[in-house]
């Protein structure tokens, strides 16, 4: 049928009637078909589907109503006469398409879906494709019926079930829509609602962390997301759908794109950047970082929309209501935050701020999420773990203090209105929490702190009692167990944590009576975690603080039999369960069991020194690297450039060396391979002498190096930084800035100060010459006083080789490979006892073959550890970091994370993070001193001990620039590493040791006197010094220095006589002033000599009662000592029985020495 052209007045009143269905304008509808009919009467087909469209939108405006039933009925006599008019129209005509939209329309506001279907085209954007090919232009009418209809067909076909084709329906008009011919005018209100409810529809479809995304490959969902992206921010400047529920599905729109992209980062899967609008044929070739950094900023910039749209449609709750929107997209930040900052991701690939910005946006979320929450309990515990990792940790118990409080008051409303309360955490959820809260105050605190976990330890033995009782009582004559009240894996990792608390606090306690009770009640929590009802038996934190506790309370055997069990290939099966005991697929830690184990290898040994089986002691050190397999997983092979020419390291310095495992290691982890290093340079002293001993030193401080590295260079670096840079400011007010901001500062006395700036002079006077970016040459003197310029010279950090430093130049076989031989001269077990060590598992775990890489001979395996670059500081989040939006997303709680994840430490402040690196590099050159010192190479001993006084003074400085008051340098603060006090009492002890073994008590007595000027409770400062007065008491060494002096000199001038008679008499006047009566004919000397007895004993009485010498055996041999010397015959021989107790089962070094961490791994 062909039709005549229309007349100039019919395509007007055409055209008016086609801009009035786009614009909605249904009541002008009526007039326009009848002024169409009049001057155009052969387009029945248009003007009776805009009339059936009228009524169609009418009677779905009017829905639900009391009329609809009625006005379905009449809408239903719609479809026989547009069918009729069907009939005569041409199937590839715009009026035919647009009449059977009406028609899939009319069927599916009659929700009849099947017949719906039946009637659209079976490939819209096939048809909207021939349209625009024909050449006729696309009505506005025409191209609103294209996304209508693909939207209609879509919702029809997930309404029978077919959410695969609903999902292909949708996204076959999505190249048209990108097409020009989609829109060649502004788009009109149908075009904006239909094309909008289309793309959200397909939005929500299309998440992949949904059933319904495995029916769409993630590159194609992001293009999906990517073009309502750009299509909402197009429509938002001209104004969006104005649907009453409009809003809400725009959100969720966002909410479906930010959790694919959440998908996309916890899975790890392929990422394709959005590509640019360039015409170049080829692709770009993006690397990881430009990838992840692009990641990056697609997910911030989607999880800025949602949360903006969320918070603004947001209303603040009823306090019976919760948000479970809200806290859904909390979890689904932290969830996201723990990705980023997690180990599989690093700093260059955050961008500015890295890690340290991406938390602190993170915490600036939270707040702004508690604005429209009532007491989630869900946003306190989010952000006591987010404060708690940028060891802001006042602030995260502060969080935790009121989550506990929260939970607790509503529990007691629950349990007496018998009610269910929404927002309050399970009580699974609540004991893991805690038990968190006890890790990060044992790990990271000191006394304060750990008297704090104890606390927090019988909150949880109450709550405990109280499910025990609830469930009793709902189960009256049944016999329950709290097992099924909470979930057994949270119940295991309550009791660990209870046990881990009471351990700790064991070690802090000044009641000797309940020390033992303490200790006694943690191995009776700590075998319950490990318990089998509780279904994690093998959990390596458990056993390793269970027999930590055991070897504490001298139960070796015991001990022995639990790390054993931590090591065998029994606990490595059961790695698929999470660190809290819950089967769980979460984030892992390459090489995440092998570094767990480290410190359980290094507390084996120590129990076997204990027994004196030093070869298997060794071999157990050396267990704890040989497990990665081939030297370069652990350490990279950086070490090989120390070997090569300067012109061969500069051609090879494009070349990105191998990273070890080592470099991906938290502090506390290298720490405690140091802490290994340290006790395998004992084992050689013990067995084959200090002066073999002395030379395994070099190799420590290249290991140091290695971890730590250049101390003079990151003291340099933090120079140049002279106002470092502090963490910004949070948008919602987070503390920053000193909290012991005290009134005024608090300075040393001058008498002091003088004399330690005097000791401290006097000890670096001997090392004026050597260069300041190296540690100084230890020259080793022999007897006769000649010295070796080419002797122990031990430099921290390599330079080139040079050919008379042999000791740089040697192979570090003294600390790797010992000779088993020469151990085993020294060590004689049981020739029938079975081995100590366990064997190491034949492959590598954690989805790192060993297999990759080539096997070196034992040889090859003992290189010096070589120079490497030194660690640069940690780039503080610009100041204007706010104005980078946090992530989020909106996806079921992630599992937990798995037993073989190695969590990261918290992101310490630089004065901090530099507190644990001086405390260690200290302990490492006094305990060089010590060998030194036992191999009677005294100068050397000297020039060790100078060397920590040297780190002492600079970091005394550094901590003053921070703060100048007496509380900043009395305390350590969080995270280990010790006190500025602490240090220089470190220093003073042992230089006093050092002059105790030259035979020069008195000026040892001054430094022990220092020592525990600094700090009162040190131990060795404090079984020094009372040696001294002991042997002073018992005429062992004169009174008075200067008495020692008198068998050497011949014949005293006698003047000299004169001025000493003087001073006897002035002294002997001063002491008879004091003397509290006549009775008293005791001489000054003898009152003195009594007067440093009882100090002795006073010293040693109170040493033995703390935490730091109840198990420290010199302590109490000078106690013995102190009693004799009294008298008391049977408190000596109560003392000396009990020191046997000591020594029988002590270790080489002491059992605080394997880890930071106390009794957490």
């Amino acid at each position: 049928m062909v039709n005549a052209p229309e007349s100039e007045k019919a395509q007007r009143y055409i055209q008016q009637l086609d801009d009035a269905r786009c614009a909605s304008r249904w009541q002008d509808v009526p007039e326009l078909c009848r002024k169409v009919e009049k001057h155009a009467p052969h387009r029945k087909c248009l003007t009776h589907t805009a009339r059936s469209e009228a009524q169609i939108a009418a009677y779905s405006s009017q829905r639900p109503s009391t009329a609809a039933s009625t006005a379905s009925h009449g809408l239903s006599q719609i479809i026989p006469s547009l069918l009729t008019t069907l009939e005569g129209e041409s199937d590839s005509s715009q009026d035919a398409f647009q009449a059977n939209t009406c028609l899939g329309w009319l069927h599916y506001v009659l929700d009849e879906p099947g017949l719906a279907l039946a009637r659209l085209p079976k490939d819209i954007g096939a048809v909207a494709t021939r349209f625009s090919q024909e050449g006729a232009s696309l009505s506005g009418w025409s191209r609103v019926c294209v996304v209508k209809g693909a939207y209609l067909k879509g919702s029809s076909q997930e309404k029978t079930g077919a959410m695969a084709d609903a999902v292909t329906t949708y996204s076959s008009v999505i190249q048209w829509l990108t097409s020009a011919a989609a829109a060649p005018t502004p788009e009109s209100i149908q075009s904006k609602m239909w094309t909008e409810n289309l793309l959200v529809r397909l939005c929500q479809l299309s998440d992949q962390s949904t059933s319904t995304g495995r029916h769409v490959s993630s590159v194609d969902a992001l293009r999906s997301y990517r073009y309502w992206a750009k299509y909402s921010d197009a429509t938002a400047k001209s104004g969006a759908s104005d649907a009453p529920s409009a809003a809400k599905y725009r959100r969720l729109a966002w909410k479906a794109y930010y959790s694919t992209l959440s998908h996309i980062l916890r899975h790890n899967l392929a990422y394709e950047p959005e590509q640019s609008a360039s015409t170049s044929e080829k692709p770009p070739i993006h690397n990881q970082a430009s990838l992840r950094l692009r990641q990056r900023a697609e997910l911030k910039r989607v999880e800025t929309v949602y949360e903006v749209l969320l918070i603004q449609e947001t209303q603040f709750p009823k306090a019976s209501q919760t948000n479970h929107e809200i806290e859904a997209w909390v979890d689904s930040v932290v969830d996201n935050w723990r990705v980023l900052c997690g180990p599989t991701w690093n700093d260059a690939d955050l961008g500015e701020g890295g890690k340290e910005g991406v938390a602190r946006s993170v915490l600036d979320l939270l707040y702004r999420a508690a604005t429209k929450t009532f007491h989630s309990t869900q946003i306190l515990r989010n952000l006591f773990t987010v404060h708690a990792s940028l060891a802001e940790f006042e602030l995260a118990f502060k969080a935790y203090e009121s989550y506990v409080e929260i939970v607790t008051r509503g529990k007691d409303r629950m349990e007496k209105s018998g009610e269910v309360m929404e927002g309050i955490d399970s009580d699974s959820t609540v004991l893991r929490t805690s038990a968190e809260a006890i890790r990060l105050l044992c790990r990271f605190g000191s006394r304060r702190e750990a008297e704090k976990a104890l606390e927090f330890g019988h909150n949880i033995e109450r709550w405990l009692e109280q499910f025990e009782h609830i469930k009793s009582a709902s189960d009256a004559g049944s016999v329950v167990s709290t097992e099924t009240v909470v979930e057994p894996t949270a119940l295991a990792a309550a009791y660990c944590a209870i046990g881990i608390s009471e351990a700790h606090w064991a070690r802090y306690t000044y009641e000797v009576e309940q020390r033992s009770v303490l200790q006694a009640k943690a191995v009776q929590h700590l075998r319950k975690a490990i318990a089998p009802n509780l279904n994690d038996p093998n959990n390596v934190e458990a056993l390793y603080a269970l027999a930590l506790v055991l070897a504490e309370t001298r139960d070796i055997a015991g001990a022995i039999k639990v790390v054993k069990r931590a090591l065998s290939p029994v606990s490595a099966n059961s790695a698929a369960i999470s660190a809290d005991g819950v089967l769980s697929r979460g984030p892992t830690s390459e090489f995440g069991r092998e570094r767990k184990l480290i410190p359980l290898w290094h507390l084996l040994a120590l129990l076997l020194t204990s027994r004196s089986d030093f070869v298997a002691a060794e071999k157990a050190c050396e267990a704890a690297f040989e497990q990665f397999g081939d030297p370069i997983i652990l350490f990279g092979d950086e070490e090989s450039n120390t070997y090569r020419s300067e012109h061969l390291n500069d051609n090879a310095a494009s070349d990105v060396p191998t990273k070890g495992v080592v470099d991906r290691m938290e502090g506390f982890e290298k720490y405690s391979i140091l802490q290994i290093k340290m006790t395998q340079l004992i084992l050689i002293e013990t067995v084959e002498g200090s002066v073999a001993a002395v030379d395994g030193c070099d190799e420590l401080l290249a290991l140091y190096n290695r971890l730590f590295g250049d101390p003079a260079q990151q003291k340099t670096i933090q120079d140049l930084s002279t106002t470092a840079n502090r963490p910004p400011k949070s948008a919602v007010g987070t503390i920053r800035g000193s909290i012991f901001r005290g009134r005024g500062s608090v300075k040393t006395s001058q008498k002091e100060s003088s004399a330690r700036n005097s000791s401290v002079l006097s000890s670096q006077a001997s090392t004026a010459a050597a260069p300041s970016g190296a540690a100084p040459a230890i020259q080793v003197t022999e007897e006769d006083g000649t010295t070796h310029a080419n002797g122990h010279r031990h430099h921290l950090f390599h330079h080139k080789h040079e050919a008379n430093q042999t000791s740089i130049g040697r192979s570090p076989s003294k600390l790797q490979k010992r000779s088993s031989a020469s151990l085993r001269r020294q060590s004689l077990p049981e020739a029938d006892q079975t081995p100590e060590v366990p064997p190491l598992p034949e492959n590598g775990t954690n989805g790192a073959s060993i297999q990759n890489f080539p096997r070196r001979s034992p040889e090859a395996g003992e290189q010096q550890l070589g120079r490497i670059p030194h660690n640069m500081d940690h780039n503080s989040p610009p100041l204007d970091h706010d104005t980078q939006p946090p992530k989020q997303d909106v996806r079921l709680p992630s599992a937990l994370p798995h037993a073989d994840y190695v969590p990261s430490d918290p992101r310490f402040s630089r004065i901090q993070e530099r507190r644990q690196k001086v405390s260690l590099l200290i302990d490492i050159w006094l305990l060089i001193s010590a060998l030194y010192s036992r191999a009677q190479m005294l100068q050397d001993a000297r020039e060790a001990v100078a060397e920590a006084m040297k780190l002492a003074e600079t970091f005394e400085k550094e901590v003053s620039q921070e703060s100048s008051t007496a509380r900043s340098l009395a305390e350590k603060g969080w995270g280990g590493g010790k006190s500025v006090e602490m240090l220089w009492a470190d220093a003073f002890a042992a230089r006093g040791e050092l002059l105790v073994a030259q035979q020069r008590q008195h000026q040892a007595r001054n430094d022990f006197e220092r020592a525990l000027l600094h700090f009162p409770d040190h131990p060795a400062g404090i079984v020094g010094l009372a040696s001294i007065l002991l042997d002073i008491y018992g005429e062992v060494i004169p009174l008075e220095p200067g008495q020692e002096a008198e068998s050497s000199i011949p014949s005293p001038s006698p003047s000299s006589d004169n001025v000493q008679h003087g001073t006897e008499s002035t002294k002997t006047r001063h002491l008879a002033s004091h003397t509290p009566s006549v009775e008293n004919q005791l001489s000054p000397p003898v009152l003195n000599r009594l007067a440093a007895r009882d100090r002795a004993f006073g010293l040693l009485s109170t040493l033995t009662k703390l935490g730091s010498g109840w198990d420290y055996s010199e302590a109490w041999y000078a106690l013995a000592r102190a009693y004799e010397e009294s008298g008391q015959i049977d408190k000596t021989k109560e003392v000396l029985w009990w020191c046997v107790e000591l020594e029988d089962t002590h270790p080489v070094r002491a059992w605080k020495n394997i880890g930071l961490g106390g009794f957490v791994l």
